[in-house]
């Protein structure tokens, strides 16, 4: 229910990519994350197919008639009668692993139900009934999903409001999957190093953190980090947010030396982006000062 299953490829290296991820499609743990329908995993397989007549072999001539070839056996499959052909032509996708197209609009009576469902949703929340809100907002998911495709942004939006009130209420264990799936979805059709992908990695290592995972979240952190200092430095927002998770998580794992190391760099930059008065870098300060004294408290 939990762990992700083994990619083709790490079994079967001549196994073409697409195949591996339609595989990993049909198996994802979230049901609206898996192709749409029949006609979905169709299209992506008849690619697959030889081209049309490669597959037809010369046979020898009969009573001294000219040569005759046997029928294309891959025909039933470019034309199959089931799943029915569809009534509309998908949009060209920008990978071949897109989900199916969008409509251009959004039902009207499905647009107020999204809408609903997130003002219900921020309402439980407010009050502090956190499951409630995720379920608010999952009654919607699979009607969305059906009527716009899997990875819509709308549907992906909320999908990651759901995912954010469940962290909110502090059930990292049903969110951590879905960071997980949304994080793959983003990379793919969005890019790796996209915001919204970064940001579901992001929240999943903050989830492995509080699940005990520590390695794993440490590490995810770091190569989240590494791709936002890449792109907008070191002293960015989201840099400087990511530095003081991965400070934190060695403190709390007793790696009091590196995470003096994390913090003194980080207050240092935080002294000449935001000032010493500046509330978060009095924060900094504390922690640098609680971290010189080993009985420091764990803060994570």
């Amino acid at each position: 229910m939990d762990v992700p299953p083994k990619p083709l490829r790490t079994l079967r290296s001549e196994v073409p990519e697409d195949l591996e991820v339609l595989t990993l499609d049909l198996l994802a743990k979230v049901p609206e994350q898996r192709p749409a329908d029949a006609y979905a995993v169709y299209e992506r397989l008849s690619p697959h197919l030889p081209q049309p007549g490669s597959a037809a072999e010369p046979v020898a001539p009969t009573h001294g008639g000219s040569p005759s070839k046997v029928p294309d056996p891959t025909v039933v499959y470019r034309q199959p009668n089931a799943p029915l052909r569809r009534t509309t032509t998908p949009a060209l996708s920008p990978e071949p692993t897109a989900p199916v197209p969008v409509p251009a609009r959004v039902d009207t009576a499905l647009r107020d139900s999204i809408r609903d469902a997130y003002a219900r949703s921020a309402d439980l929340a407010e009050s502090g009934r956190f499951a409630q809100a995720a379920d608010a907002l999952k009654a919607v998911i699979a009607t969305a999903a059906t009527a716009l495709g899997a990875h819509n942004p709308r549907v992906l939006g909320l999908r990651r409001q759901r995912a954010a009130v469940l962290m909110v209420g502090e059930d990292f264990r049903r969110t951590l999957p879905e960071f997980d799936a949304l994080a793959t979805v983003y990379a793919r059709t969005s890019g790796a190093s996209s915001e919204s992908a970064l940001e579901c990695r992001r929240h999943a290592a903050h989830c492995r953190a509080n699940l005990g995972q520590a390695t794993a979240a440490l590490q995810e952190f770091q190569e989240v980090l590494e791709v936002v200092s890449d792109a907008a430095g070191d002293a960015s927002e989201t840099a400087l947010g990511l530095r003081r998770n991965i400070g934190l998580l060695l403190f709390s794992e007793g790696r009091r030396t590196e995470a003096e190391g994390v913090h003194d760099s980080l207050h240092e930059d935080m002294c000449v982006l935001l000032g010493e008065d500046d509330e978060e870098t009095r924060e900094i300060a504390d922690l640098l000062a609680r971290l010189r004294d080993s009985e420091g408290p764990r803060p994570y």
